[in-house]
Order: C-alpha cells, then structure tokens, then sequence
C-alpha cells in the first residue's frame, strides 16, 4: 500500500511539474521538450548537452546525470530562480550547497557580479560541474569545493548512485571525502556572511542546517533556498526564531506567500504550484530585498 502511494504521489507531483512548466514556458516548448528527452533516450549516448534559451550550456553524462526538468523545458522553471532575478543585488556572494553538475551554480554565476562558492562531494559530479563552468565562461566567478557537510565533522565515504542526484554519505561507499559543519567551513573560508545559501543535498538537508546552526543563528545568510522534506520542518521552526520568514514565491503573481506554522499540512499541503524549494528570507534582508518590490501574502 505504501509503495502504490508513493508512486501516485510521483505520478502527481510529476503532472503539477509539467502543467507549471507549460504554463511557464509554454505548450509547444515543452512538447518539443518532451520530444528531444525522449530522442536522447532513444540514442542513449554517453554523453549530452542542453542549451537553455537563457543561454547555459549543460554538458551531461547519460543517464546517471540527466537533467530531465532542464531538458523538457529549456529552462529554469522553478519559482527560486524567477524570485532570485526579481530581487537581484550587484555583488551577490552565494553558496550552493550539493551543487551537482551546476544548473544553480550557472544560474547564478551568470548573474552581474555575483561570486559563487559550489560545494559537492561526488567526484563525478564535480568533473562534470568544473566542465559546465569552463564551457560558459564563468571560472572567475565560481570557486569549487569538493567537500560533504554534515552536523559533524569527519573523514567518510561517499556513495554515488546510477541517478548522481541521488548519492550520498554512506558505510558502502567507495569515495573518501572530507565531511565538514557549514558553521565550520564557512568560518574557515572567511564568509562570513553570504546573499543566497541554497541547500539541496539529496535528502540530507536536516544534517546540513544543524551543521549551519552557528552561522544561521546569527543571520549569516540573507536568503536561504532549500529542497523540502519533512525531516527539515523542526529546523524551519528553529530557523524562524532565527529571524527567517518562509514563503513560496509565485512568478506570476510577483508575490510572496509566506508560511507561519511548520507542521506538514502547513508547509506542503497549501503550495500555491508544485514548489520543490522552500524559501527562507532573513528579516533584515527584507526591506531591501522584498518589501519594496513584492506583495507578501499568507497562505
């Protein structure tokens, strides 16, 4: 019974996905989108590459690496990064924790003047992230980092699944790594503060935020975008106390619609759209990054 749940709530998330990237990009886009993930896979190369109409070029290796959302629709859909270029400052620093082969790294890179710091433990994701910096120009604008975060700090292995989206920290892996607290290795780097901390580690984000709580405690990140799950919810509460507001951003509405309870039904029960990222913006970033620009509303 729960593996046929599972799989509806799949088949649904998988159908709000596709409904909100037509919306976004339109209906022949992602038609001719559908057609070109289906093409590869009935090419099956070792490796690929897309190019978005925002002009990123991704190189990939097939299939472990397959950006399929990137490849049906061309583009960067999700609502973080319309809200990310809304509130866009010259001179942004951002951290992006589980930075994968690099689609928020590039994003972001290719923003005016902005510096980011990619973190990513597997070495195969890595060799494809460096590569995707070198083909579109940005190596003076991204340091990498191969290192895993946690809530401690130690010397592990590193498993990397068929799908790399999917690897982790693990007693079977086969791949030192060095695993580090952000709170840590941010102090150890010397940023001490950061405009964009995005967190998307496969899962493993409640370890990363408790690795971070010293440097969260303290405002270090004037806006937080990090993949949801239900293990995160305390950490949202605690966050909160912090002095971070959550929302859900609606691009086409320009309109932010913040969360204020952190139990499940609150927090994923009353998306707006098929939102995967859960934003949290630090209240002394407000004013000059939101107020100013955005309607705030309460789900």
């Amino acid at each position: 019974m729960t593996s046929v749940r599972s799989l509806l709530r799949k088949a649904h998330n998988f159908g709000d996905k596709m409904l909100w990237g037509a919306k976004v990009v339109g209906v022949g886009a992602t038609t001719r989108g559908a057609v070109r993930l289906g093409y590869l896979y009935a090419r099956r190369p070792s490796r690929s590459e897309v190019q978005l109409r925002s002009g990123q070029i991704l190189e990939f290796a097939f299939p472990s690496q397959v950006p399929t959302a990137l490849l049906t629709f061309g583009d960067f859909i999700d609502p973080e990064f319309a809200f990310l270029r809304k509130i866009y400052s010259p001179g942004w620093i951002v951290a992006d924790v589980g930075a994968a082969i690099g689609q928020f790294t590039l994003f972001a890179a290719t923003l005016p003047s902005a510096k980011v710091h990619a973190f990513e433990p597997s070495s195969a994701n890595v060799a494809a992230l460096v590569r995707n910096i070198d083909r579109n120009g940005v190596r003076d604008n991204v340091e990498v980092h191969r290192i895993a975060y946690s809530n401690t700090e130690s010397e592990a292995y590193f498993e990397t699944a068929p799908s790399t989206w999917l690897s982790g920290l693990s007693e079977n892996g086969t791949e030192p790594v060095s695993v580090r607290t952000l709170s840590g290795d941010f102090r150890r780097l010397g940023l001490e503060h950061v405009s964009i901390l995005k967190i998307n580690v496969a899962g493993f984000e409640p370890q990363v935020i408790e690795g971070a709580d010293a440097f969260l405690a303290k405002g270090g990140a004037d806006v937080l975008i990090m993949l949801l799950g239900l293990g995160s919810l305390q950490w949202y509460a605690k966050l909160a106390t912090y002095g971070y507001r959550f929302f859900y951003y609606h691009p086409l509405q320009t309109a932010l619609y913040e969360v204020t309870a952190f139990d499940a039904n609150s927090v994923l029960g009353h998306r707006p759209w098929p939102a995967r990222n859960i934003i949290a913006i630090h209240q002394s970033a407000m004013e000059s990054y939101c107020e100013t620009r955005l309607s705030i509303r309460k789900i």
